[in-house]
């Protein structure tokens, strides 16, 4: 339960170095914002990786204090409804579910910036539950509990289903949601954001 982002993809995934470069530009813009990115583990100091072979990142266990970062324990957080007006305070939470708080933005909580790895390897690594949809598609998710690197998940899910045609991208998350990271990825493939939308299952 909790805030995810979904990924349906074929054993192999073509174009995967253009892929791994294009998260790679997108990482540089998310982090231009003050979004503190890092490897799969999110420990301070370590490096997210967008090779040939993988991509693999997480938030930061340590985000810098700012806008990003609020005090407090959310539980589990949803994005709030942006129809919903919102009070004047500093509080990013506009509203409960019966996991916790529904907040307006992308939130570190008491600076923790780290969830669920986003880990997209070239190939994907088959086990023993592992099964195949009837496309020949296979499973794959992150639950980013809509920290900060939440955008950055969200362009690596994009970018992935824009060099293989084959993927499915579906969310948890409202359009709304997704305009940051479908600007952020039309402005680093030079394409319009119309056409990085119709990448998006559910818009």
């Amino acid at each position: 339960m909790g805030y995810t982002h979904y990924l349906q993809r074929p054993l192999e995934l073509e174009n995967f170095d253009k892929t791994a470069l294009a998260v790679e530009e997108c990482y540089k813009i998310v982090r231009s914002f003050g979004v503190d990115i890092v490897g799969g583990n999110g420990e301070p100091d370590t490096k997210p990786e967008f090779s040939s072979e993988r991509i693999c990142f997480n938030g930061s266990e340590k985000q810098t204090p700012g806008v990003w970062t609020a005090e407090g324990d959310f539980g589990i957080v949803w994005p709030s409804d942006k129809k919903k007006p919102v009070a004047v305070s500093t509080s990013p939470v506009n509203g409960q579910w019966f996991g916790g708080a529904m907040l307006e933005k992308r939130i570190a909580p008491n600076c923790d910036g780290s969830y669920e790895t986003l880990h997209i390897p070239r190939t994907y690594e088959v086990n023993e539950w592992s099964e195949a949809d009837s496309s020949g598609n296979y499973f794959e998710f992150c639950k980013t509990a809509y920290r900060p690197y939440d955008l950055l998940v969200m362009c690596a899910y994009l970018a992935t289903r824009y060099y293989d045609r084959r993927c499915v991208v579906s969310s948890d998350g409202a359009p709304i949601e997704w305009q940051i990271a479908v600007g952020i990825l039309s402005k680093v493939l030079s394409d319009t954001e119309n056409l990085i939308w119709k990448l998006l299952k559910k818009y």
